[in-house]
């Protein structure tokens, strides 16, 4: 385990708390601007099925982070409004598959302009060289999260 001083705590006491306030930031933002009224792992989950076609409950649950009964939920109350459907798969009979609905192919394109703006507000004055030292701290910090220390 990591020796950790006071100077070292109280920075990433900081960056915690930065990392806090962005996120804070971006939901805001996105309430804001989202005409559909949808939480974002909803739009998130529309823009995958948009990307990727139809797709099962348990692969929507790995790619959005979330646990199956997540999953189940967005999905149900998508279902409800009309976004996406439940389809039997050709392949096997038993799986069952998300699908966008026409509504939901009508709706993803201006979440996916909200999204669009948001990271552009978010990234700007940020050079290429930022972005990458962001993706590379980003990528370390999930990696410690999924280490088994």
């Amino acid at each position: 385990m990591e020796e950790i001083n006071n100077e070292r705590l109280a920075l990433m006491h900081k960056l915690d708390e930065a990392f806090r306030d962005v996120r804070k930031q971006i939901l805001s933002e996105w309430n804001k601007n989202n005409e559909h009224n949808l939480g974002m792992t909803h739009g998130r989950m529309l823009i995958l099925l948009n990307d990727n076609g139809a797709m099962k409950a348990s692969a929507l649950a790995e790619a959005l982070s979330i646990t199956g009964g997540g999953v189940t939920g967005i999905a149900d109350r998508l279902i409800e409004l009309g976004y996406i459907k439940r389809e039997r798969s050709q392949e096997d009979r038993r799986a069952v598959l998300l699908t966008l609905s026409d509504k939901g192919k009508a709706g993803v394109g201006s979440m996916m302009e909200v999204r669009r703006n948001i990271m552009i507000k978010l990234f700007k004055g940020l050079s290429m060289e930022d972005m990458l030292q962001g993706i590379h701290l980003f990528q370390t910090m999930s990696q410690n999260m999924e280490s088994q220390d």
